[in-house]
């Protein structure tokens, strides 16, 4: 039995696309191919020999993610979605957790963190390049890479990194997270189309709020914070790679479990059951509301974003936008199923 139209399926599916999309670039910050690639080997002490970048994007929403060579290595170059300068540099965190992780082989280890020699001093992170197979949907990784996953997933929780968010109930997650939206500075300038989504989510808001207060137990251990497909990285040597870890926080490892779920297409626990142990099953559901309500905040906040036109430009596309919209207008749907 479907629960979406063929049409909000769809809306799914082509967002997870664009979430993994390729495609080429032009310009980067301003700079030609050839100019970064001058600006990157001048501004890194990881490179002795030239550097070479390819001129297209690896997809990805939160950075414009580049891979390159220089001396025998591969990397990932990822340089921030806003062109605003910046005070500090928003990847010093990232540094810090994937030097973090990386000790433990759950995630790729970085190599430098910096600001490029441009008149922006624009802030960068590079991890370095590692292969493996990502999958459209969770429910295509086989047996043995679930449990993997479950293995690397249990790993991580465990661990205490210094310097992540610590929220200590549901409802401080949601109010943290919602308060993205809410303070957001373009929120009185916002487009027609985003003001009506917004209104359609506030209007389910105090539903959420009420669903978040009655739930009891919150393990405060370390959770991914933004575990979907595309930042899973199955390798057979690693095993499970984590990417992106900008969310990662203290809260509750099932969490995201049930982000995981409402991110793909097919939603039913049934499908990953080696993922969710039999008494974890009702609490994970339960907190299906406050995933939904995470990447709805996300996407508002990315729209009122890009309308205040400070989001570069391989982000900042009219086809990006819509993308998004039909996103959030989706998972707004998604969320009024839940709570009726």
């Amino acid at each position: 039995m479907f629960l979406f139209s063929p049409d909000s399926l769809l809306e799914v599916v082509v967002g997870l696309s664009i979430a993994m999309m390729k495609h080429p670039l032009e310009t980067v910050h301003g700079h030609s191919h050839s100019k970064l690639e001058d600006l990157l080997e001048n501004s890194c002490d990881a490179f002795d020999k030239s550097v070479s970048i390819e001129p297209i994007s690896l997809g990805g929403w939160s950075n414009i993610n580049i891979r390159g060579r220089s001396s025998g290595f591969e990397f990932v170059l990822k340089l921030p979605w806003i062109t605003e300068e910046y005070e500090r540099n928003p990847y010093d965190q990232l540094y810090n957790l994937s030097l973090y992780f990386s000790r433990l082989d759950l995630t790729a280890p970085p190599i430098e963190v910096g600001r490029l020699s441009d008149s922006s001093e624009t802030p960068f992170f590079l991890v370095e390049y590692v292969d493996g197979t990502t999958y459209s949907s969770i429910v295509d990784a086989n047996e043995d890479e679930l449990r993997s996953l479950k293995k690397s997933h249990r790993l991580m929780t465990k661990q205490k990194p210094l310097g992540i968010p610590k929220y200590e109930s549901p409802l401080d997650y949601l109010t943290a997270n919602h308060a993205h939206v809410e303070n957001h500075s373009w929120l009185p300038r916002a487009s027609t189309q985003t003001c009506t989504l917004i209104d359609q989510y506030d209007s389910l808001l105090s539903q959420v709020k009420s669903m978040n207060e009655v739930i009891g137990y919150w393990s405060r251990e370390t959770m991914h914070g933004d575990l979907w497909v595309p930042n899973i990285i199955f390798h057979p040597e690693r095993k499970v790679l984590f990417l992106d870890l900008e969310a990662c926080a203290i809260g509750d490892s099932r969490y995201d479990l049930a982000y995981l779920l409402e991110a793909h297409v097919d939603r039913s626990t049934e499908n990953i059951p080696t993922l969710i142990a039999d008494e974890d099953i009702d609490f994970v559901n339960s907190l299906r509301p406050l995933a939904l309500a995470y990447v709805i905040d996300w996407s508002l906040s990315r729209l009122l974003t890009m309308e205040s036109g400070i989001v570069e430009q391989n982000l900042n596309s009219q086809k990006i936008h819509t993308m998004i919209l039909g996103y959030a207008r989706e998972k707004i749907a998604r969320l009024k199923f839940l709570l009726h």
